[in-house]
């Protein structure tokens, strides 16, 4: 048994429930235990057999954060295995949804995960209660997130589970005064972002850094959400060659898969994508240079850096894109070329790199695979820690506790998504 233990019953300030346990024998940390313990959750099981009508509405209800991503995902997958032609207006607003989606649930992230943590508070409402200028941050906080929900409600019907977005198309009429109002809505709130990334980057972090592989979508052009290959600091392979280089395998103190890419331990999510896309807009680049913030970088709790100014990058890509939808769309909805098939899409949700694979007979799924940022991220959040508390190896437990539970939240992990184990014994 070792001689030190350092135990964290249940890691707050995350989505869902996990723990984490520290091994230390003369001053030597042996094991480090990011355990997930919410109960297994049986999404691939009960896909099969349904029809392909309804596989993105049950991918979404994965997650209530980043339910947009799983949707989107899921139709990606399904489009391709059926051979739907999708016209380039319904890939825009799509697009459009995601943006909105991908930066409400950064800010949830920065201002109610992480920034208590830096803010010598409990939580936000403490956060709140604190002073004026803290109570300031958390209403501007929920003005934004508010504002994001607004949008993607716009083009999704809700905020949350959108009710719109269907194989082949969308399921409602899209006014030009619709996408007037989402243009409207992120300029009224984009000084906002601007003040959220001047915060968050002057925020004083942890010096850790550990040289990692980043995995992420690539285009060569920008810094793609949507689509692109899967692409890594040695190697760029289609979706469809996931499964040549990611591998998964269970650990028997968690009900979340570990994962390594070509054996490496690596890193999804904003770090990632700004690692392996050095493409930020101007408003994002310039804020970067002032604050000296320079990628790649290794510095793990970065991560709230790098959300922080996607949030400008991705506002400043939909209101280009608004551009290009002035029209609104009214179509209708491609049918399937075929309804045998197989389907495999790479998106990149808040988190980092979602992979949803599906194989369809007769219109009906007869195989899903579903890989999440979170579980992607699981056996790099332990090699960090261990390498982080080995340098703080000497520093008292309560101080080892509050270092270890930065560097994961950094990571902003989402629970609920990566659980995908059963076992059976």
């Amino acid at each position: 048994m070792a001689e030190r233990r350092i135990r964290i019953e249940e890691i707050t300030k995350i989505e869902g429930h996990a723990n984490l346990t520290i091994e230390i024998e003369s001053n030597e940390v042996k094991r480090v235990i990011f355990g997930v313990h919410e109960g297994s959750r049986y999404f691939e099981a009960f896909m099969k057999g349904r029809f392909y009508t309804y596989i993105h509405h049950l991918a979404g209800r994965i997650c209530g954060i980043c339910t947009v991503a799983h949707e989107l995902a899921s139709l990606l997958a399904v489009e391709k295995a059926l051979g739907f032609e999708v016209p380039d207006e319904i890939h825009a607003l799509r697009k459009l949804m995601l943006y909105s989606s991908h930066i409400q649930s950064h800010i949830l992230h920065l201002y109610f995960l992480a920034l208590p943590d830096y803010a010598c508070a409990e939580s936000a409402v403490e956060l709140a209660r604190k002073d004026s200028r803290s109570l300031e941050l958390v209403k501007k906080a929920f003005a934004i997130k508010e504002a994001m929900n607004y949008m993607t409600s716009i083009i999704g019907g809700r905020a949350v589970h959108p009710c719109t977005l269907v194989p082949g198309g969308h399921s409602a009429k899209i006014d030009k005064e619709d996408i007037e109002r989402y243009a409207k809505k992120m300029k009224e709130i984009y000084p906002l972002l601007l003040e959220t990334a001047e915060l968050f980057l002057s925020i004083e972090y942890p010096e850790f850094e550990r040289e990692s592989e980043y995995v992420a979508l690539v285009d060569g052009i920008k810094i793609p959400l949507y689509e692109g290959n899967i692409g890594t600091t040695r190697v760029r392979f289609s979706p469809k060659e996931y499964m040549k280089h990611l591998r998964e395998w269970t650990v028997d103190y968690s009900s979340a898969k570990h994962s390594l890419v070509d054996n490496r331990d690596y890193m999804v999510g904003a770090l990632a994508r700004l690692n392996l896309n050095p493409y930020l807009r101007d408003d994002a680049k310039e804020i970067a240079e002032k604050y000296s913030i320079r990628f790649p970088t290794h510095k793990v709790a970065w991560i709230n850096v790098a959300q922080a100014l996607e949030n400008l990058h991705y506002a400043q890509e939909a209101l280009e894109i608004v551009d290009s939808l002035r029209k609104g769309y009214s179509g209708v909805p491609s049918k399937p070329k075929t309804l045998d098939g197989e389907g495999i899409a790479a998106l990149e949700a808040p988190r980092g790199l979602l992979i949803h694979h599906y194989r369809f007979s007769r219109g009906r799924c007869t195989y899903a695979n579903i890989i999440t940022p979170t579980a992607m991220n699981t056996e790099n959040i332990e090699r960090n820690l261990r390498e982080y508390i080995s340098q703080i190896v000497e520093m008292d437990d309560d101080f080892i506790k509050t270092e270890a539970e930065k560097i994961i939240r950094a990571y902003d992990p989402c629970i609920s998504c990566s659980v995908h184990v059963t076992r059976v014994g």
